[in-house]
């Protein structure tokens, strides 16, 4: 996962317009992936598939104040925004309560931890257990994304360690070691070949 600190500053407030007008502002302060589950814009078909997420929601009464409010707003995909909706278990921000950590007050990478074995994320904490739970943030869909990111860095690992090897290639042994790294790299190559893309029935789970 690559969550992100997001910085907020009610410095950077505009003048004019609503939220809906601050997408691009939105997108860019958190990275133009989702707060939640990390997933970059790319992979939905860009900023006009992500939504304006009201970290408070604008629903609940007293914060409706809050609905163009710079500070209040993130970037989430349509599938964690829509799991949130107007959830809001309680104003207290302690992360062991059930409770939704501010993005902008926790770098929430501190929070969760990822499984090498099956690439689940586990909370921390009790108020990321239930963010996990409420969010389905293990959906096939995330696996898949987190697998590949894995994938993807080992090959990039092994590819430059072939690379390293091949430069000091003088004996036998050595090429041995290069051949083995290729096989290897083979081997990753397959495993990434062999992540399918989404189904519809996962992300509307």
């Amino acid at each position: 996962m690559n969550w992100k600190l997001i910085v907020k500053d009610k410095a950077n407030q505009p003048e004019k317009g609503t939220y809906t007008d601050w997408k691009e502002q939105i997108a860019e302060e958190c990275f133009f992936q989702c707060i939640y589950c990390s997933i970059n814009e790319a992979q939905f078909g860009g900023i006009d598939h992500y939504h304006i997420e009201h970290y408070k929601p604008k629903s609940i009464e007293r914060f409706k104040a809050l609905e163009n409010d710079i500070c209040n707003l993130f970037y989430s995909c349509p599938i964690c925004n829509r799991f949130k909706s107007n959830d809001w278990p309680n104003d207290a921000d302690d992360l062991d309560i059930i409770c939704y950590p501010d993005p902008s007050e926790y770098n929430y990478s501190e929070l969760f931890e990822v499984s090498s074995d099956d690439y689940k994320v586990n909370g921390k904490y009790v108020s990321t257990r239930y963010m996990t739970e409420r969010l389905y943030l293990n959906r096939p869909q995330l696996l898949y994304e987190r697998r590949e990111t894995v994938l993807q860095q080992r090959a990039e690992n092994v590819t430059k360690a072939i690379e390293a090897l091949q430069e000091m290639i003088d004996t036998q042994e050595l090429l041995k070691e290069s051949n083995k790294g290729v096989i290897e790299l083979l081997k990753t190559t397959q495993k990434r070949n062999n992540i399918r893309p989404y189904k519809l029935a996962e992300i509307r789970k």
